[in-house]
């Protein structure tokens, strides 16, 4: 528990907990168009990247913002050969807050922002069993908002060409009623006819309404038996909540993919609220089951108790 409890803290606990000098800061992340990339973390010094990775899981800025988080601090630390196993470790603990923002920003339709992740997830694990998935996943955003901005743009045309259709037929009325016009014959005097006495209506059949049929009973269609749990990954106990001696519970909903991979993991309730969501999101995630060849959506609680002793 111990060791489950230290892991992200592995490199904090070698340096003092304190935020890098002022003049050393990371650049908050500017707004930049779609197309531009994301600010990259430059700094080389080993001691210092270990500070900033330090002071964003402090702060939670996990995967965001953009060139200031514990993710790409620990990355540019793997990538420039600092304390490996160290680095390993805590990226393998961040990679599905990853996979949890990118699916996140994809149901937002923020696709910038899932560009992002997905290309920060790949920098993590380019083996990571989710990436073919959200990668079609985005594809296939992409493609449904080209398809409604041509859907919008053609819209726009049609209304145009109707207002102009209307101010067409709008000028042409105007240049009926201004021309001068012939002088009308006079009217002969109506005839006026005797009326006819009034006859009954002769009566209509009313229609009969058929019966109702009866409803037809449906057998309930069988429970699908949910697939193996092959790789039951524990949640990570938060810190602030060990120190503090809380315990509780945390109720997720989620997706079994054909491939037995975790998707879509949302919290239905929890207790105490927001203490234990994020770890409980992020087990779930890592979790692997049996391939099923199908989707299959279910619910489970993940229970968060202090060790005895």
């Amino acid at each position: 528990m111990v060791a489950t409890l230290a892991l992200l803290g592995g490199l904090s606990a070698c340096t003092p907990q304190q935020a890098p000098p002022a003049q050393d800061a990371a650049p908050a992340a500017a707004a930049t168009p779609a197309t531009a990339p994301p600010p990259a973390v430059v700094e080389t010094d080993g001691e210092r990247l270990r500070l900033r990775a330090d002071a964003a899981l402090q702060a939670q800025r996990l995967v965001a913002p953009a060139g200031d988080n514990a993710v790409e601090y620990y990355l540019a630390l793997r990538e420039r050969g600092h304390e490996e196993a160290a680095v390993a470790a805590a990226l393998q603990e961040l990679q599905p807050y990853v996979l949890i923002a990118a699916e996140r920003a994809l149901a937002e339709a923020d696709l910038s922002e899932a560009q992002r992740l997905l290309d920060l997830l790949a920098r993590t694990d380019a083996q990571a069993p989710a990436l073919p998935r959200l990668r079609e996943q985005l594809q296939g955003a992409h493609q449904a908002q080209a398809a409604r901005v041509a859907q919008l743009q053609a819209e726009g045309e049609r209304q145009a060409l109707q207002r102009a259709q209307a101010e067409a037929r709008a000028a042409a009325a105007r240049t009926a009623a201004a021309a001068p016009t012939a002088a009308a014959p006079v009217a002969a005097p109506p005839v006026v006819a005797a009326a006819a006495p009034p006859q009954a209506p002769p009566p209509s059949a009313e229609p009969v309404a058929p019966p109702p049929s009866a409803p037809v009973a449906r057998a309930p269609a069988p429970a699908r038996p949910l697939p193996r749990l092959l790789n039951d990954s524990p949640p990570r106990y938060p810190l602030s909540a060990f120190n503090r001696r809380i315990e509780g519970s945390v109720r997720i909903a989620f997706t079994i993919q054909p491939d037995g991979s975790v998707s879509a993991p949302t919290l239905v309730s929890s207790t105490p609220p927001g203490v234990f969501d994020e770890a409980a999101l992020a087990a779930v995630s890592r979790w692997r089951f049996e391939a099923g060849g199908e989707r299959v959506s279910t619910v489970r609680t993940l229970t968060f108790r202090l060790p005895k002793g």
